[in-house]
């Protein structure tokens, strides 16, 4: 059973791991990288925060949680949350609900108007890479 440390170390990951893949990070580097931010943090080995990502919530292999991440990102945290109350202590459950709720896509529809509008200016979406730190403070 995951203690309530762990369990905070396992959710900084989750949420180092959105950003960083919000950001443009490559899927598996933001993983990887949110891993050892918070291995570094703690002043743990990059191996304890990665023990408790898989084996800790007792998933076969990394892909199964690379599984749940991506649906996640995607806008389902169930299979997430799901694993992650299973293998935790009661006493975290209000924590982890939190932490969902609040990193939740915000999907709202979109209601049809019937009053014509100006055009808008076009934006376009840009990437390109940046070394890890400088990607950081850009994002503080």
């Amino acid at each position: 059973m995951l203690n309530p440390n762990t369990v905070q170390q396992l959710l900084q990951v989750f949420r180092l791991f959105r950003e960083n893949h919000a950001g443009g990070m490559p899927f598996q580097d933001s993983f990887h990288e949110a891993v050892r931010a918070v291995a570094k943090h703690y002043s743990v080995t990059y191996q304890t925060i990665g023990d408790g990502c898989r084996r800790r919530l007792e998933l076969t292999d990394i892909n199964e949680l690379y599984e749940m991440l991506s649906a996640w990102v995607r806008g389902d945290s169930r299979p997430l949350l799901h694993q992650l109350k299973k293998h935790s202590n009661p006493v975290t459950y209000s924590e982890i609900d939190k932490f969902f709720s609040t990193t939740e896509p915000t999907i709202t529809p979109k209601s049809k108007s019937f009053v014509m509008s100006a055009p808008k200016d076009e934006s376009e979406a840009v990437s390109f890479r940046l070394p890890a730190h400088d990607a950081r403070l850009l994002r503080a």
